[in-house]
C-alpha cells in the first residue's frame, strides 16, 4: 500500500504538530532484522505526490504509535520499529529517529525539531536537500528517502555526512554524547527537520581490503615450496573471472595460511592487473634463487613499493620491538581513514576517554591545513601520545600483535607507558599536560627554566630555536665553550639537534662548518635548563598502574641500561632523566639491541624514528640482522601504510590475527554480490555484519 491510503484527512502540518506532544524513539535499520514474531508492514512511496517520501514517514510514524508488535519496511530501502520493541528483542538500532517538525525555515525546523527530540543543547551535523529543483515528484521523494538512509548509514559507521565518499573522515562525538545528525528538505508545506541519533550498531564504512586493495599471504616450508605455490596462485588469478571470484580467492589463501609456517610471503596490490605485475616480479626474484648453479647467495630481502614483500631469513618474534615517536610527528589529517576501517576499535577508545582531546581534533582535522602548525608543545605532545595510543591498540586489540620490547624517542617514552596497559588512567594526563606550566611555561612559552639557568631578568627578550645538523658529537662538541647558550640537545644517528639561543646556534654551526634546519619549535627539553625542574616532571609522570602489569614486556629506557622496573616510581624518574637530560638516540638504539631487539616497528605519526633507526642500524658495528618498519607515513594512505607494515610483520613471521581480513573480504565480497543482485533487480540489502559499542545519550 501507499502512505496515501486510508490516511486522516490532516494537514501534514497537524499530524506532524500532533506527534510533537509525545516523545519519540524509533528505531532505523538499514536491513530486516531477523524476527519472526514481529509482523512487517511495508509502504512503498507515492512517488507521485510532492510530498511523498514526507508522507510515507508520516504514516509509519503515526502506525507504530498505535500498535505494539510491528515493524515497518519502507520500500525495501529502510525498516523502522520502536525502539522499545527493538531492545526486547535484542536488535541494535543503527540510529534512531527522535524528532520531526515542520518549520517556514531551516533554522526554525530544525530547532523545533531539537526541541522535540530534546536535543537542544547539541550541535547536529545538518544535512540539508537543495529545494532549487522541484519539477519532479518522483525524483524529490526518492532523493530524500535516499538521503535518510545514506544519513543511517554515515551514523552507523561514525562517518560524517558527506558527498565526497572517497575523503570522508571519522565522525568525533563530545564524550560520553550521542551523535546527532538533522535532515532538513523542503515541502509543499514548508522546510522539514528530522533529527537522528546514533544506535548501537556498527558499519565499517570502509574495507580493509578489497578490489582497489588486495593483500593476501602465501607460506610454505622452503623456498622450493613456496616458489610453487606462488606458481599456482599465478594460474588461479589469471583464471578469476571478475572482482567477487578474485576476493574469494584471496580469503581461501587466508584459509590455508599456517603461523607456525617457516617462511610466508605477502603480496598487495591496486587491481588485478598490479596484482599479476606483484607476482610475476616475486617469481623472478625467487627464480634468480633457486638456480642450481648458484651457490651462497644472501637471503632474500625483497619489497616493493606497492608493499609485496619477502624475507628467506625472517627475524621472528622474538626481537619485535615497539618504538614511539616524540613531539612535533603528527601532521593535517593523520589517521583519518583508521575509524573509518576499524569503528569498533574506535568506539571503545571512545567509551574509555575522550577522543577529540586525546587527537586534538580541532587542529588535526581543520579544514585550515595550517592549524596544525599552531599547535603548542602541549598539543603537540598529546596528538602525538594519542596517535600512538591508537596505533597500539588497533594493533593489539584487532590483530593480536604484542611486542616483546618498547622503547620511546624523547616524549615517546611517555607514550610507551601511557599506550602499552601501564598506567591506570592514561586519560587524565590529556587535561594535566594541557594544564601542566612545565609544557606550558617551563620548557616552552616563558622559557621560566631557561630564564632561571641564564639568570635573565622577566624583561629581557629570549630568542631559542632548534636545528637539525648532519654533524657528529665530536664535530660539534669542540664549538661548544664559544657559544654556552647553544647545546647539543640530541644525538641521533648523522645527525644532531642543538638548542639554544637562536643567534648562538646559528653562529656555532657556521663556526663548525655545517648547515642546520630549523625547527622553529619553542622547547628546551633534553638542555641543562631543564635539569632545573627535573623534580617537577618525575612528580608529574607519577601515576598509579593497573593490577596486572604486562611483565613479559621489557621496557627500554634511554636514562638507563637495564630495563625499566615496572614501579610507579621507577617509571616517573626514568621519564624524567631521559626528558631532562641530553638524548642520545643512537646509544639508546645500540643499547636495545644487545638486549636483542630485532624488528622496530614504529607505532606512531609518520615515520621519521623508522629513518632515524635505519641509519643508526647500518653504521652500526653489530653484526646481527635487524629491521625497521613503520605503520604510518605523512604523504601517505593511512590503511594502505598499515597494510605494508603489517606485510612486512607476516614475511618476517610474526603472529597475528587474521580475522579483521576475512571479516573484510566478507564484506567486500557481500557487497559487490549486492551489487549484482540490485543491477538484476533483487531487493537491496545494504550492509554486512555489524560490530556493537555502548551506546551514549
Amino acid at each position: 500500500m501507499t502512505a496515501t491510503d486510508n490516511m486522516a484527512l490532516k494537514s501534514i502540518s497537524e499530524r506532524i504538530l500532533q506527534q510533537q506532544t509525545k516523545p519519540m524513539r524509533l528505531a532505523l535499520l538499514l536491513r530486516k532484522p531477523n524476527i519472526d514474531s514481529v509482523n512487517e508492514h511495508k509502504i512503498t512511496i507515492d512517488t507521485q505526490h510532492s510530498d511523498g517520501f514526507e508522507l510515507a514517514l508520516l504514516h509509519s510514524i503515526e502506525r507504530l504509535s498505535s500498535t505494539t508488535d510491528e515493524m515497518i519496511n519502507i520500500a525495501d530501502r529502510l525498516w523502522i520499529m520502536p525502539g522499545l520493541l527493538a531492545a526486547k528483542h535484542g536488535v541494535n538500532a543503527h540510529a534512531y529517529l527522535n524528532g520531526v517538525a515542520l518549520g517556514s525555515n531551516q533554522a526554525e525546523a530544525i530547532t523545533l525539531a531539537l526541541n522535540h527530540a530534546k536535543r537542544l543543547h547539541t550541535q547536529p551535523q545538518i544535512v540539508a536537500l537543495d529545494g532549487s529543483v522541484k519539477s519532479n515528484t518522483a525524483n524529490n521523494a526518492q532523493t530524500a528517502l535516499a538521503a535518510m538512509t545514506a544519513l543511517v548509514e554515515s551514523i552507523a559507521s561514525r562517518c560524517i555526512p558527506t558527498q565526497d565518499k572517497v575523503n570522508s573522515q571519522y565522525w568525533f562525538s563530545p564524550l560520553h554524547q550521542s551523535r546527532v545528525a538533522a535532515l532538513c528538505y523542503p515541502s509543499a508545506n514548508g522546510v522539514q527537520a528530522m533529527i537522528l541519533t546514533q544506535g548501537r550498531a556498527l558499519v565499517a564504512s570502509k574495507q580493509l581490503v578489497n578490489p582497489q586493495r588486495l593483500w593476501l599471504p602465501l607460506c610454505a616450508t622452503s623456498l622450493v615450496q613456496l616458489h610453487t605455490k606462488l606458481m599456482a596462485f599465478s594460474a588461479q588469478v589469471n583464471s578469476a573471472t571478475d572482482d567477487v571470484s578474485l576476493l574469494k580467492l584471496i580469503k581461501s589463501t587466508l584459509a590455508d595460511y599456517q603461523t607456525d609456517a617457516p617462511l610466508a610471503l605477502v603480496l598487495m596490490a591496486q587491481d588485478r592487473n598490479g596484482l599479476i605485475i606483484e607476482i610475476n616480479a616475486m617469481l623472478a626474484t625467487m627464480s634468480t634463487h633457486l638456480q642450481p648453479d648458484v651457490n651462497d647467495n644472501p637471503p632474500i630481502e625483497y619489497k616493493t613499493p606497492a608493499g609485496s614483500c619477502f624475507y628467506s631469513a625472517p627475524l621472528g618474534d622474538h626481537g619485535l620491538s615497539f618504538v614511539y615517536p616524540g613531539v612535533g610527528t603528527v601532521y593535517p589529517n593523520m589517521l583519518s581513514q583508521m575509524g573509518l576501517v576499524f569503528p569498533n576499535v574506535y568506539a571503545e577508545l571512545e567509551n574509555q576517554g575522550d577522543m577529540q582531546s586525546m587527537l586534538q581534533t580541532e587542529f588535526i582535522y581543520a579544514a585550515d591545513k595550517n592549524r596544525t602548525a599552531q599547535m603548542s608543545l602541549s598539543q603537540l605532545a598529546i596528538a602525538g601520545v594519542g596517535a600512538s595510543y591508537v596505533l597500539t591498540k588497533l594493533l593489539q586489540q584487532e590483530f593480536a600483535i604484542e611486542p616483546k620490547f618498547a622503547l620511546g624517542y624523547s616524549m615517546g617514552e611517555a607514550a610507551m607507558w601511557a599506550s602499552l596497559d601501564v598506567w591506570q588512567a592514561p586519560h587524565t594526563m590529556i587535561e594535566a599536560t594541557q594544564n601542566s606550566s612545565i609544557f606550558t611555561q617551563d620548557i616552552s612559552g616563558e622559557l621560566r627554566c631557561v630564564r632561571q639557568q641564564w639568570q635573565l631578568a622577566d624583561d629581557e627578550t629570549i630568542v631559542w630555536n632548534s636545528f637539525v645538523t648532519r654533524a657528529s658529537i665530536d664535530e660539534l662538541t669542540p664549538h661548544l665553550a664559544d657559544y654556552p647558550r647553544a647545546y647539543i640537545a640530541i644525538i641521533q644517528g648523522d645527525t644532531c639537534v642543538i638548542a639554544g639561543c637562536e643567534s648562538s646556534c646559528k653562529a656555532l654551526l657556521k663556526q663548525a662548518g655545517k648547515r642546520g634546519i630549523a625547527a622553529n619549535r619553542i622547547t628546551a627539553m633534553h638542555t641543562p635548563a631543564a635539569l632545573n625542574i627535573t623534580d617537577d616532571v618525575r612528580q608529574f609522570y607519577l601515576q598509579p598502574l593497573l593490577a596486572n602489569l604486562p611483565e613479559h614486556l621489557q621496557f627500554i629506557s634511554a636514562a638507563q641500561t637495564a630495563p625499566v622496573t615496572l614501579d610507579s616510581h621507577a617509571i616517573a624518574q626514568s621519564i624524567a632523566d631521559t626528558f631532562c637530560h641530553q638524548l642520545d638516540f643512537t646509544q639508546l638504539i645500540h643499547n636495545a639491541r644487545e638486549q636483542d631487539c630485532r624488528l622496530f616497528v614504529e607505532v606512531g605519526a609518520d615515520r621519521q624514528t623508522t629513518t632515524l633507526i635505519d641509519k643508526i642500524n647500518a653504521q652500526s658495528n653489530n653484526t646481527s640482522p635487524a629491521m625497521a618498519i613503520a605503520v604510518n607515513a605523512k604523504g601517505g594512505d593511512d590503511v594502505s601504510s598499515l597494510l605494508k607494515c603489517l606485510g612486512q610483520l607476516m614475511a618476517h613471521r610474526v603472529p597475528m590475527s587474521l580475522a579483521p581480513f576475512i571479516r573484510s573480504l566478507d564484506d567486500a565480497i557481500n557487497s559487490l554480490s549486492q551489487q549484482t543482485a540490485i543491477a538484476d533487480g533483487s531487493p537491496l540489502s545494504r550492509c554486512s555484519e555489524t560490530s556493537l559499542e555502548g551506546e551514549p545519550h
